[in-house]
């Protein structure tokens, strides 16, 4: 694993935890690169991975331990990060938010791209390369329900399962047209998130 290395555009932004008991957490992202490592997450489903970081995260935080480990996010490097950068990223959100943020906006009931639903959660995943992986963090984390969308359009996912993050990021930017057509709401958006609005 030692290729994942920190880049000016690539910040350290996940906590590795490489077995069930490690008992510390780095404070603020393990620093790159990482060291080849034995994992006790070896075959784990996406369900036990999820249940595990909600029960971890629960016992730290009764101990004011929790570090950087986040209720919202797990990225997972499997055995296939060592050979094509990639990691897989997943992102949870309340159900009833999302059906609220919906409503809110007048948009019918939907869940976009890959995703499961399970104890009133909504889990999204996604595998991309490692290098754009802050990109995505920082445009979905939040839930907006039209950046959520544009990540998991399937157009975007190459015939390898890998997420061209650059399209999505691109567009959010203003660097390109969304093709479908939801320049009005992205613009406001990119205004708030700019402070203007």
């Amino acid at each position: 694993m030692a290729h994942f290395y920190e880049a000016l555009d690539c910040p350290d932004l996940f906590c590795l935890v490489r077995t069930p008991d490690q008992a510390e957490y780095d404070g603020w992202g393990t620093p790159l690169p990482v060291s080849d490592f034995s994992t006790g997450f070896k075959d784990a489903t996406d369900a036990e991975l999820r249940l595990f970081t909600q029960t971890k995260i629960k016992e730290l935080g009764e101990n004011k331990n929790a570090g950087r480990l986040e209720p919202d996010w797990i990225a997972v490097l499997d055995e296939r990060s060592p050979r094509d950068a990639t990691v897989v990223l997943h992102y949870n959100e309340a159900l009833s938010l999302w059906a609220q943020s919906l409503e809110d906006a007048e948009v019918p009931f939907h869940i976009p791209g890959d995703a499961d639903v399970s104890e009133g959660k909504i889990w999204w995943k996604w595998r991309l390369p490692i290098s754009g992986a802050h990109h995505l963090f920082n445009s979905v984390d939040g839930g907006d329900f039209v950046i959520l969308g544009l990540y998991s359009r399937p157009e975007y996912k190459g015939a390898d399962g890998v997420v061209n993050v650059e399209i999505p990021y691109k567009i959010i930017c203003g660097e390109i047209k969304d093709p479908i057509n939801q320049e009005k709401y992205l613009d406001t958006l990119r205004r708030r998130y700019d402070g203007v609005v």
